[in-house]
């Protein structure tokens, strides 16, 4: 069964990818299979949305500051590989210097719009201990379709037993550098907070 959700995923993944180049869904792919932990890719510019922060304010992604950014994505009612992920950036911001810190920027994004809502995901913050590290991104589900769609993520909702849904999704994250070039794409399963940490103080020191 999970064989067949993550095939669905990769076919899913190639779908979206039609309308921007077959290159993300083919370095998703190295990536699943790498042991390397961490992928270059061909830093090409990350595409530009707006959508909503965990106090309902509006944010578009190229008016955020900073030297270097990670992208991923998540949803809150996740029972188990979408905490262990932040968990593990978190785990590689606190390993930061602070200088290093302030030009650093997490960025999750939703695959559940219709249960994160920003109350919600303000919730799921500060009961997990992230605190202010991390900027949480929702918005309405058409929108975030398309974000999806150019960062190469496959969301596929699952039906319950008891009516309700779980998400299986592309579970990848982005190291993005100052001028938000995609520079490496690494398996959320690989990440290492120290190695984290090291590749984001060469980004940041440029």
């Amino acid at each position: 069964m999970l064989r067949r959700i993550r095939n669905t995923l990769w076919i899913l993944a190639c779908v979206a990818l039609v309308g921007t180049g077959v290159l993300y869904a083919v370095r998703w792919y190295q990536a699943q299979r790498a042991l390397e932990w961490a992928l270059e890719l061909d830093g090409r510019p990350a595409p530009d949305f707006t959508l909503l922060n965990q106090t309902g304010q509006t944010v578009q992604f190229s008016s955020l500051e900073g030297r270097a950014f990670i992208v991923t994505f998540v949803y809150t009612s996740c029972p188990d590989t979408c905490p262990l992920t932040l968990r593990k950036l978190v785990a590689a911001y606190q390993r930061l210097p602070q200088n290093v810190c302030n030009q650093v920027q997490i960025i999750a994004i939703t695959v559940d719009p219709e249960r994160d809502t920003p109350t919600r995901v303000q919730q799921y913050l500060t009961l997990n201990g992230f605190g202010d590290h991390i900027l949480y991104l929702t918005g309405d589900p058409q929108t975030l379709e398309s974000v999806w769609a150019d960062f190469a993520i496959a969301v596929v909702r699952q039906p319950l037993a008891d009516g309700q849904y779980e998400v299986a999704h592309t579970t990848v994250s982005y190291i993005l550098d100052s001028e938000r070039r995609i520079r490496y794409l690494i398996r959320d399963e690989a990440l290492d907070p120290e190695r984290l940490a090291g590749l984001l103080e060469r980004l940041v020191a440029g």
